[in-house]
């Protein structure tokens, strides 16, 4: 049978009309929004282990619950020596979310690293969205102050980052030429 050609599998023809996975345009968002879960499991963190977590409980609560009323103190205060149940409460479900948030994170850098031509590419963007993201969030949340020495010692690590992913794309661009 010349010039037979077998029938093409709807998964391969499924593949055939699917983008590209590898686009690094793809890429990119995915490893900002590991970044983002990698800062937000060290917030976590934070609540589940510091001793302002009973504050920031009270602000919360007469934010958005109850202003001005008794019943914010009382919930999270228990006998002196004791801890309430609530802030048990809080900081089990904390513990559980750091948890869940580094798993979000190894999956979507996983999925960032399959869709990038350069894994370097995205350990820079994800590095530099966890520095960046977790710098502000202490800021908002815990009143962490973000000196000078802080931003300049993460400008390193991010520049460095670049330097080592440069590197590696023009090795990976020098290889297609040849």
């Amino acid at each position: 049978m010349s010039g037979h050609r077998p029938r093409k599998t709807p998964a391969a023809a499924r593949k055939r009309n699917e983008p590209s996975e590898s686009s690094p345009g793809s890429a990119i968002p995915t490893a900002i929004l590991a970044g983002t879960f990698a800062a937000l499991a060290s917030v976590f963190a934070k609540l589940t282990l510091d001793v302002r977590t009973v504050e920031f409980l009270q602000y919360a609560c007469y934010t958005f619950f109850t202003p001005m009323s008794p019943h914010c103190t009382s919930l999270f205060i228990a006998k002196e020596g004791e801890t309430s149940p609530i802030v048990v409460a809080v900081r089990t479900a904390c513990f559980g979310l750091i948890f869940i948030c580094n798993a979000a994170m190894w999956t979507l850098f996983t999925k960032a690293l399959n869709r990038s031509k350069s894994s370097a590419t995205v350990t820079v963007i994800n590095s530099a969205s966890n520095f960046c993201l977790t710098a502000m969030l202490g800021y908002a949340l815990f009143s962490e102050p973000l000196a000078l020495q802080w931003w300049f010692g993460a400008s390193l690590i991010v520049i460095g980052s670049v330097l080592v992913s440069s590197d590696e794309t023009s090795d990976i661009s020098k290889q297609k030429k040849e």
